[in-house]
């Protein structure tokens, strides 16, 4: 795939097909926000973002978050029974997405691979309020590990005055899901409290045997706090039943334990000068084994960031400045991290420009500098183009280093002391246009990663160990279309990419090639019906891992203002694949809910 060629041909072709409308495209104006990590508004106007509100969450029926990631257009989800799940953005690897919950970041420093693996699972669908997917690089805007994506989750405050939810989801594989949410607040002040309860006894994992692999998850959130301060607690517990290789059913549990508590305060020192601090600990541990017997290392991270968002001349600039301890308190190996960062943001007549650098003070790995500089030109047809190129660090996370067993002070399986830090360069090209049926959009992007971590040896074995590969390239095409016809509101999506190890010839694993996205949803009174079929292309050749088709539907039904039944069907035509060779995936599901707001 000729980067350059494609980027000539897609420009061209999109400003022929364009034609002039009455609709315009506007830049979006500075203001102070603090709603999110980076308190970064314009960035939605160049980056290629995808925005979920809580009604967006609802409609797909989800019961966990991983259910709802797996609707989501362009994002390659693995989530096998049994298995590490895995979010790749992009053709990226799943390491080189990062998550991040009320403007902190929940990759576990007890992870295997530096993605955020189970982690995953204990984040409460119910709480969430907005979620926003930013694709290509966002070391400056977000620190380490931030490569091939961002997924920044909002969760809720209190509202004015006193409300709450509960729900109740029964369905196929024996799931049951409890939800109860309640919150009040005024002027002084807010509280909220939610908590989610699901299990499922799921399906057998892997081929050999035919015992079923359940899960258990829960997780409960307490926030409160007012205009000046809030303060959040939230306490999670996955239990995975997993099979041992070959298949064979050896009672394997996954026990994953997390807690996490943040606090924000904001001041406001003028109208164009607001601060915020946020500091947050997450302490984590996973136990595995014949009835989780098998009692794993404990894990802290410690997170303290500042934030200043200043109003100069209609220009945003961003000053911040962070210190990240990660630490294993088991075996007392730890390392830190210190950052600044700078952004600004101003829009010029038709231009909005985004410019910004991140200095990082790795205790082990020196001394790094990461930039990106993105660009957005507004055309009186309605077009906008945009343009983006950024620089990423990760820094290998302490099971890389140190391994997960140890004998005395010295590490173990997997251990790798000499591994270099991760590098890459992101560039991305895009079209909008908007027109008087709907929207547009083509996008062009290429990622290069530089030492890549990656692993080699036979797994479970004391010559298993990570290590850095050469390069993994990306390059791909986005394109999509939202339209509204007959009623029915239509967004239809397309991507294509190339994932490639260096002086390998074959699609990275677990990366398809493509991905076709249709959604068609339309409202008939009380009744709300959607479709979405998903086409996903081969995620492993070397397998024999054929690519899918799946259909999903959801209705809902509005009882009146304050009650909602819906069902949803996921996999509606009941087709059996895989995206882990050995490892299979759900089956049809078809789940009914009671949702009754007070």
């Amino acid at each position: 795939m000729n980067f350059k060629k494609i980027s000539f041909v897609l420009a061209t072709s999109v400003l022929t097909f364009t034609t002039a409308t009455n609709a315009v495209l506007g830049p979006i104006p500075i203001y102070l926000n603090t709603e999110y990590r980076t308190d970064a508004p314009v960035i939605g106007s160049i980056a290629s973002t995808l925005t979920f509100t809580e009604i967006d969450i609802k409609a797909t029926g989800a019961n966990t978050f991983l259910d709802f990631l797996a609707t989501i257009p362009s994002i390659a989800l693995s989530n096998p029974q049994g298995n590490v799940p895995g979010v790749f953005i992009r053709g990226g690897r799943s390491e080189d997405t990062l998550f991040v919950l009320d403007g902190v970041s929940m990759t576990s420093a007890d992870s295997l691979n530096g993605a955020i693996e189970y982690g995953l699972t204990t984040i409460p669908l119910n709480d969430i309020e907005k979620i926003e997917i930013v694709k290509g690089a966002g070391s400056v805007l977000y620190g380490s590990g931030a490569i091939s994506g961002v997924i920044s989750i909002t969760t809720k405050n209190g509202a004015e005055g006193t409300q709450g939810t509960v729900s109740a989801r029964f369905g196929t594989h024996n799931s049951k899901t409890y939800i109860l949410s309640a919150s009040g607040g005024g002027k002084d002040g807010f509280v909220r409290f939610s908590h989610n309860n699901y299990k499922t006894d799921g399906i057998s994992s892997q081929k050999g045997n035919t015992e079923k692999d359940s899960i258990k998850n829960q997780s409960t959130q307490i926030k409160l706090g007012n205009e000046r301060f809030n303060i959040s607690y939230l306490k999670s517990r996955d239990r995975a039943e997993y099979d041992s290789f070959g298949g064979a059913d050896g009672g394997e549990l996954g026990d994953t334990k997390l807690r996490k508590v943040t606090l924000n305060t904001k001041k406001t020192f003028s109208n164009t000068w607001k601060s915020k601090i946020s500091i947050a600990q997450t302490k984590s541990s996973r136990d595995s084994g014949i009835n989780a017997v098998t009692i794993g290392d404990k894990y802290k991270t410690t997170n303290i960031t500042l934030f200043n968002d200043i109003k100069i001349d209609e220009a945003l600039l961003n000053i911040g400045m962070s210190k990240i301890d990660d630490k294993n308190t088991t075996k007392n190996k730890k390392m830190s991290t210190n950052n600044l960062f700078v952004n600004w943001q101003k829009n010029i007549k038709s231009i909005d420009i985004n410019t910004g650098t991140r200095y990082i003070k790795h205790n082990k790995f020196g001394n790094k500098a990461v930039y990106s500089l993105g660009a957005a030109k507004y055309l009186d047809s309605g077009i906008k183009l945009t343009a983006s190129h950024g620089t990423s660090f990760k820094a290998p996370t302490l099971k890389n280093l140190y391994g997960w067993d140890f004998s005395g002070d010295a590490p173990s399986t997997g251990a790798n002391l000499y591994l270099k830090p991760e590098t890459s360069k992101n560039t991305e090209l895009g079209i909008d246009r908007q027109h008087s049926w709907g929207n547009f959009s083509a996008k062009v992007y290429q990622n290069k990663v530089k030492n890549a971590i990656d692993t080699e040896g036979v797994w479970n074995t004391a010559n298993y160990s990570y290590k850095n590969i050469a390069k993994l390239s990306t390059k791909g095409v986005e394109l999509s279309i939202n339209t509204n016809i007959s009623g029915y509101d239509i967004d239809f999506s397309h991507s294509q990419n190339k994932s490639r190890v260096k002086d390998e010839t074959v699609q990275a694993l677990k990366r398809p090639k493509s991905i076709t996205n249709l959604i068609m949803n339309k409202q008939y009174g009380k009744f709300n019906q959607k479709v979405q079929v998903i086409k996903k292309s081969s995620h492993d050749i070397a397998n024999n891992l054929k690519g899918f088709t799946l259909l999903n539907l959801s209705t809902s039904y509005d009882i009146n203002q304050q009650a909602k039944v819906l069902i949803n069907v996921n996999n509606a035509t009941n087709k059996k694949y895989q995206t882990v060779n050995g490892y299979n995936e759900l089956e049809r599901t078809i789940e009914m809910s009671l949702t009754y707001n007070f």
